[in-house]
């Protein structure tokens, strides 16, 4: 019961994003508005990075799958806690190889969730991981940064669509 629920939770999550992001333009990926200082091109890397984290390396380790598809010390200079969006724009993956990462993680975490039983949740996370102890953590956490990340890019959405 509480992997289905956290199953709805991560897929509905994703849905808002994909709903949000559905109709902003390729264009408009790494335009920076003042009042913001993001972009959809750092919000759509930082919750592949963040997703990466929670959903897949606390719960099974390090994805040789995820790091044949990108380089994670690039990803952490680019969207990690410190990144600035502005910054690495030419380095960046553009919209069409960070859709395609951030549907690919997806995948892994779903899968990550097929493997669990309700007793593994309670274990403490594969890697440790700054924001949570427990696997069952790990993944609540996932849904809910992304949610945060969710009210940026509908702000974001907003401003670049007036």
């Amino acid at each position: 019961m509480i992997l289905n629920t956290l199953r709805e939770q991560i897929s509905s999550t994703k849905e808002k994003t994909d709903k949000l992001i559905a109709d902003i333009s390729t264009e408009n990926w790494f335009k920076t508005p003042d009042v913001l200082n993001t972009n959809l091109n750092w919000q759509i890397g930082h919750i592949i990075l963040a997703n990466y984290l929670h959903g897949i390396a606390s719960i099974s380790g390090p994805s040789t799958e995820l790091k044949e598809k990108i380089n994670v010390p690039n990803y952490i200079k680019f969207y990690g806690l410190k990144s600035i969006p502005t910054d690495f724009e030419n380095e960046k993956p553009n919209r069409k190889e960070l859709l395609e990462v951030y549907e690919f993680t997806l995948t892994l975490i779903l899968e990550n969730l097929n493997q669990l039983t309700e007793v593994d949740l309670s274990n403490a996370t594969t890697i440790p991981n700054p924001a949570v102890k427990t696997k069952y953590e790990a993944l609540k956490w996932l849904s809910h940064h992304q949610s945060w990340h969710n009210g940026q890019i509908a702000i974001l959405r907003r401003v670049l669509n007036q």
